[in-house]
């Protein structure tokens, strides 16, 4: 009878252990996650925005961005 109670207790507090545990764990799985653009995805998406009319400006908009980028290093 001693024994029975004992392998309960220790069954019990175990189990009460172990899901402490896997909760724990599960909340450390979850990384945050940024999403990165490969290569290919930023081509293809130049690719849909520029075109032969609207070169000129865009080269203009992308010089600009690239000028403040560099004073702002300064």
């Amino acid at each position: 009878m001693f024994r029975k109670i004992l392998v309960m207790i220790v069954i019990i507090v175990t189990s009460i252990f172990y899901l402490n545990g896997c909760k724990k764990r599960a909340d450390e799985v979850q990384p945050d996650t940024e999403e990165v653009k490969t290569a290919a995805e930023y081509e293809a998406e130049a690719k849909e925005q520029i075109n032969k009319e609207n070169m000129a400006e865009e080269l203009e908009r992308i010089e600009k961005a690239l000028d403040q980028d560099i004073s702002q290093e300064q």
